[in-house]
């Protein structure tokens, strides 16, 4: 009896070895999900507006669903690990960009485990070229330059009303309605360090985060989110706050830890507590199956000091719609509109800049412009061959956030000027740009993607002239382990 319990012990420690040396050896480097460059978050909102719901049935039918499908990694294994390799030809187009325009050439590996309630994954750069690794720049070992570009580790769990999720470590933080664009937190940026916890009863979800940005000018800096979502079937509703604080001796503050302390209110506008707050809501509706209509606002300072001053209010505003199946079925045509006054996303002091590491948090052309943008694809040869059709028009301040803030309404005493007038938006002198990309997206084999496309801008700056070039992206992702 004991030798017969012995070797049942023996068998079942060897079952399960390798996934506990997996889950040891890979601890410090963690990432979950969708890989995200691959993943094609253009079909899910296509599919949501298409069916008027949030939830929505797959059609295995319809052109999207198998679009979605082909891009998607299905990784029912405990391990799986995978190679994405990126390349294209440098692009000047200002404001229109695709998802594997947000990494450069080079070589991404991609690391998941996978037990249930827990999610590990790493994924790493490696570059032959120091100038693609521009989102992350870690070290050169022998010409190859890399860095952890995404790495954390996932908790979650759920009972049949209440869900949660807390995720540590270096990922993306995206919030927002928008199809090209996010007000609140973008994913334009490169991935974040962070501590995030979720919640989700019924129709009611709660986020909250704090995630260590890049230091400067020897102040550390944090930024803290909070955000509370209202979510039916067919209307999504969010309010959210952040801030960022910073300091040569900063630290995470538990009172920002504090999901429930709405500290914005607190210090929106401030000036001298080394604090940057901000105000966010974003709303997106399904009036009727084929029809999204989104919006978002965010407001950075709100003037309660001073009268007849109301170009002391600092915010931004996004608008747009999507409909689909016009003129053909599978068409999608979205629109957006964005707008965003200077000095947004700054404060007086230049370390309260809501950016990471270079990139902005927030809407990814900064501040101090009006964008307009529309976008027509269609889907051709059972989701083999999307046509795809951009054009934007941006008029572009002279005041982004690469100018440091000031205050030109004040005089040397810091006294109100009488009778100041306000530069016009966006600032004077600016730069009109008309961007336009047609092209098609063709699946070459599975999961192998190349984008050949027509790209031309103009733009009104002096001694520059139109510009034609041809675009080439080309994706692949190779599956290497799944036990």
């Amino acid at each position: 009896m004991l030798a017969s319990q012995r070797l049942k012990n023996h068998l079942l420690l060897k079952k399960y070895k390798y996934k506990f040396v997996g889950l040891f050896f890979l601890i410090a480097h963690v990432c979950h999900g969708q890989f995200f460059y691959t993943y094609p978050k253009n079909a899910n909102k296509w599919l949501e507006t298409n069916s008027g719901n949030f939830i929505f049935l797959n059609d295995s039918t319809n052109v999207w669903t198998k679009y979605r499908s082909d891009k998607q990694l299905f990784i029912d294994k405990t391990h799986h690990f995978g190679l994405y390799l990126n390349f294209k030809n440098k692009s000047k187009l200002e404001s229109i960009y695709n998802k594997s325009d947000l990494i450069g050439n080079g070589l991404v590996t991609h690391y998941k485990f996978k037990i249930p309630n827990i999610e590990i994954m790493n994924s790493m750069f490696f570059t032959y070229d120091s100038l693609e690794a521009n989102r992350g720049f870690v070290r050169t070992i022998k010409n190859i330059t890399m860095y952890t570009n995404q790495s954390f580790l996932k908790v979650y769990n759920q009972t049949e009303n209440f869900k949660y999720s807390l995720k540590i470590g270096r990922d993306f933080y995206q919030i927002g309605h928008g199809i090209n664009s996010a007000l609140y937190a973008s994913d334009y940026s490169r991935p974040f360090d962070q501590l995030s916890l979720s919640a989700e009863y019924g129709k009611i979800k709660g986020n909250f985060s704090v995630i260590e940005l890049d230091s400067l000018y020897e102040h550390n800096r944090f930024v803290y989110f909070h955000s509370f979502d209202y979510k039916t079937d067919k209307f999504h509703l969010t309010i959210g706050e952040s801030i960022i604080s910073t300091g040569k001796r900063e630290s995470v503050n538990i009172k920002y830890l504090n999901p429930f302390h709405f500290w914005s209110w607190e210090n929106l506008g401030s000036t001298n507590k080394g604090l940057n707050a901000f105000l966010y809501t974003g709303l997106t509706w399904f009036p009727k199956p084929g029809l999204r209509l989104f919006g978002e606002v965010i407001i950075d300072d709100i003037n309660f000091h001073t009268k007849d001053a109301f170009y002391l209010n600092r915010y931004g505003y996004l608008i747009g719609f999507q409909k689909t199946q016009f003129p053909f079925q599978s068409s999608n045509f979205w629109f957006e509109y964005s707008n965003v006054l200077n000095q947004v996303y700054q404060s007086f002091h230049p370390t309260h800049i809501y950016n990471h590491r270079g990139y902005p948090i927030g809407h990814y052309l900064g501040n101090d412009f009006i964008n307009a943008r529309i976008h027509y694809s269609q889907i051709f040869k059972e989701g083999n061959i999307k046509l795809f059709i951009d054009f934007s028009y941006l008029i572009d301040g002279n005041n982004g956030l690469e100018t440091l803030f000031d205050n030109p309404w004040e005089d040397e005493s810091g006294k109100m000027i009488e009778g100041y007038k306000p530069p016009s938006h966006p600032t004077s002198p600016n730069s009109k740009w008309t961007e336009i990309e047609i092209g098609y997206e063709i699946r070459v084999s599975p999961l192998t993607y190349i984008t050949i496309s027509s790209q031309y801008d103009q733009s009104s700056l002096i001694n520059n002239s139109s510009d034609f070039r041809i675009g080439l992206r080309l994706w692949s992702y190779f599956k290497l382990l799944n036990l």
